[in-house]
């Protein structure tokens, strides 16, 4: 099973982005909340670098937002390649 997903990565670099902008946040700020370096930061916004589950609760957290609504913003970012469900006989 192929587990890379570019589009899903762009969409977490993206909405990152976003929500530290809206949080009038900088890299380096962000990063202090966070526990990470503001390298990191810059990869996470670039989608060079992938968060862990321990790193999206930091993020969120530093964001002073729910993970859930973080997720939420990417889901909605993101546009999976939707594949018809298979049908079957009856």
């Amino acid at each position: 099973m192929d587990r890379q997903n570019d589009s899903l990565i762009a969409a977490f670099a993206v909405t990152l982005f976003e929500e530290r902008q809206k949080a009038g946040l900088t890299q380096e700020e962000l990063a202090e909340r966070a526990d990470v370096s503001a390298r990191f930061i810059s990869f996470l916004e670039t989608g060079r670098r992938q968060p862990s589950l321990s790193t999206l609760h930091a993020l969120s957290k530093g964001l002073r937002m729910q993970m859930q609504d973080l997720m939420a913003a990417v889901e909605l970012r993101h546009e999976p390649e939707v594949s018809a469900p298979r049908r079957t006989s009856d």
